[in-house]
């Protein structure tokens, strides 16, 4: 009889461990699907703009709310490395939904056409993006 006990004792620690395990992955797993089902971890699309040693930059960065306004500046980093940072403000008369809103942004700097890579952060953290080059008809 004493050692049924100890196999049911061991059974049960063996099930409390394995549902805690579950639902640790689970709830890592599903934050993680959720986000990429969501968009959260697609890089921001960026048209660049090639002409002349000139870069513009245009695309559509997510802020926060409806009231939420987008600033962009530029900075060069290295000879090659120039970074994008975007900046949110909120309009604070105004009483807004929680809806993430698309704002539409350009800027244009001058950089050799090759070679060079940009990097963003929106509010001081990282933003993922992706820059496609057009390159402009010189007539």
């Amino acid at each position: 009889m004493e050692e049924m006990g100890g196999v049911v004792s061991h059974l049960s620690w063996f099930a409390i461990v394995s549902v805690v395990v579950a639902y640790a992955t689970s709830a890592v797993l599903g934050s993680i699907v959720n986000a990429q089902a969501s968009g959260a971890n697609a890089p921001i699309i960026i048209r660049d703009e090639l002409s002349a040693n000139e870069h513009t930059l245009s695309g559509m960065v997510m802020v926060p709310t409806p009231c939420d306004e987008l600033s962009v500046q530029t900075e060069t980093l290295s000879k090659t490395t120039i970074a994008l940072l975007f900046t949110t403000w909120h309009e604070p008369s105004v009483t807004c939904g929680d809806d993430a809103t698309p704002r539409a942004f350009q800027t244009a700097l001058f950089a050799p056409a090759a070679g060079v890579t940009f990097t963003a952060t929106l509010d001081d953290k990282d933003l993922p993006i992706a820059v496609v080059p057009i390159i402009q008809n010189s007539r």
